[in-house]
């Protein structure tokens, strides 16, 4: 068994190594123009990621600028002053329109 889980961990890096390449290189068309990463490269990429519960973290500066963003953005004090104008429909109103 331990012989399959050496195995494994190789192959696992091995493919993380290849995708890592082709990601890192690109590609080149018919022609020589180099063209954009494959979509199965970055989804090959995106899973192994998710497999090795791989996240982004943030920083403690961008962590502390993105509370200050969110705060101003729920901040309703001033709403406060302004009247709440709700229309008032009534039964009869809205039949004879």
């Amino acid at each position: 068994m331990a012989d399959l889980a050496k195995e494994l961990e190789e192959l696992h890096a091995s493919v993380v190594r290849t995708v890592r390449d082709r990601i890192d290189a690109g590609g080149y068309d018919d022609e020589g123009n180099p063209k954009p990463t494959s979509n199965d490269d970055l989804r090959v990429a995106l899973q192994l990621l998710k497999q090795n519960s791989v996240t982004a973290t943030l920083s403690q500066d961008d962590t502390a600028a993105l509370r200050s963003r969110m705060a101003s953005k729920l901040d309703f004090s001033a709403l406060k002053d302004k009247p709440n104008v709700v229309p008032m429909v009534r039964p009869n109103d809205a039949a004879s329109a």
